[in-house]
């Protein structure tokens, strides 16, 4: 005769949980009090809950992914405009990047104020119409998504690659005296990525383009926050349509409140 062996299976968690709750249940049918059909709704959905999530492994988050800029976030994602102001008369997203052609809206711009941070994106035109790039800082937050106010606004440009620097103080819009370092190129055509490193409390900026830092600038009036003539504020940051050519920018990293004023970019 062959022995028969036979295997018992130990119960699982929630089957041990489940014995020690069934007493309880059981007893309740000699409990006299009105409330008991109640009591065992409670205990009957407390049985059903035990069996279907115990004996499921609790998710386990996977760890974020590192940016390419140690301390810096993407604000812009590539597939809306989240986290933007960007009116559609003259911002689409194509292939990853905002693009900003004709319309009424010379600005896409975060819906958070900036004061010092580390900006660094990938920008070029297409086409180019005799038009320019740029990028907006420490003026007034528009009102109008669809007519940004740009011109008396407060505005500091700084016009990626070349490296010009326009101020839009009132009470006229002018060239911005600046530093240069090294002279930056002139073809707007092709995918270029700045740096920009602003301290508001200083009043400086730094902007390197591929790898390279190419001009410094410092605020007459670093402190100033009121004279609407010599003022610096937190305020948005914004990616400018200048005229009749098509602008466009992706891969938009930002960091708040630099812990040092190393330029990441620049080999």
């Amino acid at each position: 005769m062959i022995p028969v062996c036979v295997f018992k299976r130990f119960p699982t968690q929630a089957e041990f949980r489940m014995q020690a709750i069934t007493p309880k249940l059981h007893g309740l049918h000699n409990v006299k009090s009105p409330s008991w059909h109640l009591n065992l709704l409670v205990y009957s959905v407390s049985i059903a809950a035990l069996a279907v999530g115990a004996d499921e492994p609790t998710p386990v988050q996977p760890p974020a992914k590192a940016g390419p800029y140690p301390g810096s976030v993407k604000i812009f994602n590539g597939v809306n405009f989240d986290g933007w102001v960007a009116d559609p008369s003259t911002w689409t997203i194509v292939d990853g990047a905002m693009r900003g052609v004709a319309g009424t809206s010379r600005l896409a711009y975060t819906k958070t104020d900036y004061g010092s941070f580390r900006l660094i994106f990938t920008a070029r035109m297409n086409p180019v119409n005799r038009d320019h790039l740029g990028v907006l800082f420490w003026g007034d937050r528009p009102q109008d998504p669809a007519k940004p106010k740009i011109d008396n606004a407060g505005w500091i440009q700084f016009m990626p690659p070349h490296g010009a620097m326009w101020d839009y103080h009132p009470p006229k819009h002018r060239n911005l005296p600046h530093e240069t370092l090294a002279p930056g190129s002139k073809d707007f055509t092709q995918w270029t990525t700045t740096e920009l490193l602003c301290n508001l409390e200083k009043g400086t900026m730094r902007a390197a383009v591929e790898g390279v830092e190419i001009v410094r600038y410092s605020h007459a009036f670093p402190t100033e926050r009121t004279d609407p003539e010599k003022r610096i504020i937190a305020g948005p940051i914004g990616m400018f349509r200048h005229g009749s050519g098509a602008s466009e920018y992706k891969d938009i990293y930002l960091e708040v409140n630099p812990s040092d004023d190393q330029l990441r970019t620049v080999r």
